[in-house]
């Protein structure tokens, strides 16, 4: 049943005109270091009527990259797809539910010492690899020494693990020593890069197909294109009922929804909300809406002209209309953004102020600086849904501000990898996780996806206190300094919290509501087809 073409064109892939005018509030309860429960949110939105039927081949559509920009190893791959296909393969210590808290996954027990100096992992017993081999401690301090890499994306996810002292404690313990006390270890291990692969596992570039834990094994990757994936017979997670998944890759939201509608896939992620509302009404589609929203933002880097200036940053938040964002380009799939990521996040600083729109004072704000009839250029591309609708409506918003914002069309397939945070300014949207996760990957000066620019060591300082501080309440205290310094001083115009909506044909049974970011989205591992 294997009619797999890599080169096979979709509906509307590369040609396809922009035509409509995201790297993720945190999801995991941070009182203390210990995992709160081992709960799951593995309610399913189920379309197709009758109990799950075993078999067919699921096609799905999401985002991608160009071949050039695809990976497929799992400590490396950054798209929407390569997430897809990694969360499929293989699987994490720990994951993300949608309400917030976090799911056991290979670990069936993650706890710290007395100050978080030391963390002790056991792992699930009886799980195996998709080759038979069994899971081990070794797997683990392989993945972690993997992690590690510098060269890999991984590398700043476990900065704080001391793996000159981490040690395996027979084959189902790892003791894990930290550089500086952690308090919250399960929010790191849950984070996008975190996956556990199989001791001596070298490259994985799909010149050899790789062993995982998870409901599906690797058949073909075509970069940039599609990926095959068949069921893990081994899987230790209960029955998976599909026997193939197909991953295909559209960099475009548009292009994405043509392929969905012409036939292409039976699943397409992240459409725009447009695109939701008017499929809502289609009787032969579910449209499938996560119950939390994603941060939506425009990033100025704050050590490039003109955003080094505090007073240009600071008019150009003035100069966006967030209730319009919301209702305008999200059509009500969205909440108000006010500038700091993790909204409904554990120790996320809700008593900040709402930003209002006010160009009058971003003028004089401009006119201080001497930036007046300020001009800048917005990198814009058909990413993910509302970037480009957002990014025309803030240009015409600032033009009271006296701002003039030159959109610059760039391609989808690449804007991540080649534009956003390398840019003055760009687009950047990531998916929920805790803050602790969030601050280290993007606003350490060390950090590896540090888009802003921003490098204070004064903050980086006091991140690291509220990272290994035990008590809740010190933490909350630490975390609201910092947010207060990002929301007078940071490089984020956080416009908007959004609901990222999926759309499944009538026919596709067990698709999960999952927030970008957490264990459900894009997890087929409960996804079925009726007959038609």
């Amino acid at each position: 049943m294997n009619n797999y073409t890599p080169g096979r064109p979709v509906a509307g892939r590369r040609t396809f005109l922009f035509g409509s005018a995201g790297a993720l509030g945190a999801v995991l309860l941070g009182t203390t270091g210990v995992l709160a429960g081992c709960g799951s949110d593995t309610t399913a939105r189920t379309a197709a009527s009758g109990p799950p039927r075993p078999g067919g081949r699921l096609r799905t559509v999401i985002a991608g990259r160009s071949a050039s920009a695809d990976v497929l190893d799992p400590h490396q791959a950054g798209s929407s797809a390569g997430g897809a296909v990694s969360k499929n393969v293989w699987d994490k210590l720990v994951a993300y539910n949608n309400d917030l808290t976090l799911r056991y996954r290979l670990a069936e027990s993650i706890e710290p010492n007395a100050d978080g100096s030391q963390w002790r992992i056991k792992l699930r017993p009886g799980v195996v690899f998709s080759d038979g081999s069994p899971l081990t401690a070794r797997d683990v301090l392989w993945s972690f020494q993997r992690m590690l890499d510098p060269a890999k994306k991984s590398s700043g996810d476990l900065s704080a693990v001391d793996m000159s002292r981490t040690r395996a404690e027979g084959d189902l313990v790892v003791a894990v020593q930290m550089k500086t006390p952690l308090a919250d270890f399960g929010s790191v291990l849950a984070g996008w890069y975190c996956y556990i692969v199989k001791d001596g596992t070298g490259a994985i570039d799909g010149s050899v197909l790789p062993v995982g834990t998870g409901p599906f094994a690797l058949v073909k990757w075509s970069p940039g294109d599609r990926t095959l994936l068949r069921r893990n017979e081994k899987y230790w997670g209960g029955q998976v009922f599909l026997d193939e998944v197909e991953i295909i890759q559209i960099a475009e939201t548009e292009a994405r929804v043509n392929a969905f509608l012409s036939g292409e896939a039976d699943v397409v992620h992240e459409i725009s909300y447009l695109q939701a509302r008017n499929l809502s009404g289609d009787g032969d589609i579910t449209v499938v809406t996560p119950p939390a929203g994603l941060m939506g933002a425009f990033q100025m880097r704050v050590d490039t002209a003109p955003f080094d200036d505090v007073r240009v940053r600071q008019a150009m938040r003035l100069a966006v209309d967030r209730q319009a964002m919301v209702d305008s380009v999200y059509y009500g799939y969205a909440e108000l953004g006010n500038d700091i990521y993790g909204k409904g996040a554990p120790f996320y600083n809700d008593a900040l102020p709402q930003r209002a729109y006010d160009p009058q004072r971003a003028r004089e704000l401009l006119r201080a600086a001497g930036k007046e009839n300020l001009t800048v250029t917005l990198p814009t591309a058909d990413g993910f849904p509302g970037m480009l609708e957002s990014a025309t409506l803030f240009a015409e918003q600032a033009k009271a501000a006296g701002i003039t914002i030159e959109l610059e069309s760039v391609p989808a397939d690449t804007y991540f990898s080649q534009v956003s945070g390398k840019a003055a300014l760009s687009h950047i949207g990531w998916w929920n996780y805790s803050l602790d996760y969030f601050y280290g990957q993007t606003m350490t000066g060390d950090a590896p996806s540090n888009g802003t620019g921003w490098k204070r060591p004064g903050w980086d300082a006091k991140f690291a206190q509220a990272r290994a501080a035990m008590d809740p309440a010190r933490r909350a205290t630490l975390y609201r300094e910092l947010q207060q310094e990002l929301w007078d001083e940071g490089g984020y115009i956080l416009h908007s919290f959004a609901k990222r909506p999926d759309a499944a044909r009538i026919h596709v049974g067990g698709v999960r509501d999952g927030v970008p970011g957490t264990d459900d989205w894009a997890n087929y591992a409960t996804t079925w087809l009726a007959e038609q």
